[in-house]
């Protein structure tokens, strides 16, 4: 497989927006990238969700029988995919999501794979978000929150991707909120990339700029897809794009 594997410190860090603008910015580059969310919860049936921002972001309209590999698995109750699977009398086939994975793969030169929540979440109740990613065996792309309380959620992140053998292909500090005025605030935000940077011996991107919205309108993930065309170190970090 040749693509990226999506995942957050926590759950609401911006993957989705993250997904999205990046698989779009590799097709504005003449790449065949598409999106892929194997498991979505907190989705009622016919409701779109992550993917269909991510396919709307990228102008894809995918058949059928192609969207269903791209999010083979998608439940009402908005919690770990585990519970929200159980209260719905199912499991999580985890064979599947992988079987989904790489046939979509093998029709599309990269495939943008966005988890659910962090590395740890169960899938079910014995396997991980974690175990799922060293299966697909792609690089991760880190998003974590910018400000106040990233470094050590990050750092874990990145000790927990490296314990199973993944490469990671960056840290993505998001702004979940307004950019801070304060000084001490600024200053904590870019203390934050370099010693990530440095503890984790990773490259880290950001901080994004803080859009309102943007996982949930067009117009605003591809504000955040052009400012990754123009963010210097992008091209460094993914020289595919």
């Amino acid at each position: 497989m040749n693509g990226y594997f999506i995942t957050g410190t926590d759950t609401g860090v911006g993957k989705t927006a993250v997904t999205a603008a990046l698989c779009a910015l590799l097709r504005g580059r003449g790449i065949d990238a598409a999106p892929a969310k194997p498991v979505q919860t907190g989705v009622a049936p016919g409701e779109p969700g992550d993917l269909e921002h991510g396919l709307e972001v990228c102008g894809l309209t995918p058949e059928p029988d192609e969207k269903k590999l791209m999010n083979p698995c998608r439940f009402r109750l908005p919690s770990s995919p585990h519970l929200a699977a159980e209260m719905e009398n199912t499991a999580v086939d985890v064979d599947y999501l992988e079987a989904c994975c790489r046939e979509l793969a093998a029709c599309h030169e990269m495939v943008l794979v966005e988890g659910a929540g962090g590395l740890l979440v169960p899938l079910t109740r014995t396997v991980s978000t974690l175990d799922f990613a060293a299966r697909l065996g792609l690089p991760l792309v880190i998003v974590a929150r910018a400000g106040l309380g990233t470094i050590n959620h990050s750092l874990l992140t990145i000790r927990a991707a490296r314990d199973v053998g993944l490469e990671i292909a960056c840290v993505m500090l998001n702004r979940t909120v307004p950019e801070p005025e304060n000084e001490d605030d600024k200053k904590i935000e870019a203390d934050n990339a370099k010693i990530i940077s440095k503890i984790g011996e990773v490259n880290v991107a950001g901080p994004l700029p803080f859009i309102m919205g943007i996982d949930k309108e067009k117009a605003v993930s591809i504000q955040l897809c052009d400012y990754l065309s123009q963010a210097a170190n992008i091209t460094k970090i993914f020289p595919n794009s």
